[in-house]
């Protein structure tokens, strides 16, 4: 089974991946102004379901390099994918892959040996290794009916027939 969903990046990274067909970059990405792209569920490539959260993505990502936006629109496996929503979503899921490896006097040693930036890539990390020992290759995530994130750990094989559905002028 397949889905149309979309990425928002910048204007040269978008030419880049529809001509390589492939992804350069996981979504942890530290940008030149100091900003940052969070991936709280590891590195992977992240992706929307509704174009619209996507060129906002897009333009927050060129803004940064000072150069146009593009919202890339592709075809997505959803094989594979552990689902998550408003009855089991990020914090539960966070929670059992932490106590999976961890005890609370660890994690709770963890926590306060590190920044709040560093935590939330730490935490991540362990997320994505759990669900790929669990056998998923990914997520989706319901976050609304107009709004579902996916997160692919295998892009390569998860994610074709990438192509420009947009280009934004910032």
């Amino acid at each position: 089974m397949r889905q149309i969903v979309y990425r928002g990046v910048e204007y040269g990274e978008g030419l880049r991946v529809v001509k390589a067909q492939k992804y350069e970059r996981a979504e942890r990405r530290h940008f030149t102004n100091g900003a940052s792209a969070k991936a709280v569920f590891g590195a992977g490539v992240y992706l929307v379901s509704n174009p619209e959260i996507a060129a906002q993505y897009a333009i927050c990502h060129a803004e940064t390099n000072g150069e146009k936006a593009v919202v890339l629109s592709q075809q997505l496996h959803l094989q594979g994918l552990v689902c998550l929503d408003e009855r089991y979503g990020e914090n539960e899921l966070r929670i059992d892959a932490l106590r999976a490896a961890y005890s609370e006097e660890e994690l709770e040693q963890r926590q306060n040996d590190m920044g709040y930036e560093e935590w939330l890539e730490w935490t991540g990390d362990k997320v994505r290794a759990y669900l790929i020992d669990c056998g998923y290759r990914g997520i989706r995530y319901r976050i609304s009916p107009e709004l579902t994130y996916y997160i692919c750990y295998e892009p390569d094989v998860q994610i074709e027939e990438i192509v420009i559905l947009s280009v934004l002028d910032v």
